[in-house]
């Protein structure tokens, strides 16, 4: 059995560091654990949910790209012509 996947027994929800404890109620206690597990001592960075966001505009900007609807594109998701170019060329 893999380390990651193996529960931690007898942890509670009380046994979590009060600091903490929302994000374990937010994801769940085996969730928690298993990134405790995972990733404990370490400085763990969560991106936003707007970075995550752009991800997938920009995944779709590119599949609805016909080769010249750039004005389109731009008017449909508020951006500059410049901004819609640069996702299309991956030049950030």
């Amino acid at each position: 059995m893999n380390l990651y996947h193996t529960p931690l027994r007898g942890v509670t929800i009380e046994d979590i560091p009060e600091e903490y404890r929302d994000i374990a109620e937010t994801v769940g206690l085996d969730a928690y654990l298993k990134l405790s597990v995972l990733c404990g001592g370490q400085n763990l960075y969560i991106p936003k949910r707007e970075a995550l966001e752009r991800q997938a505009r920009n995944r779709e900007i590119r599949a609805r790209f016909d080769g010249g609807n750039y004005r389109a594109l731009s008017a449909q998701y508020r951006l500059s012509e410049r901004q819609i170019r640069k996702i299309l060329h991956h030049t950030y």
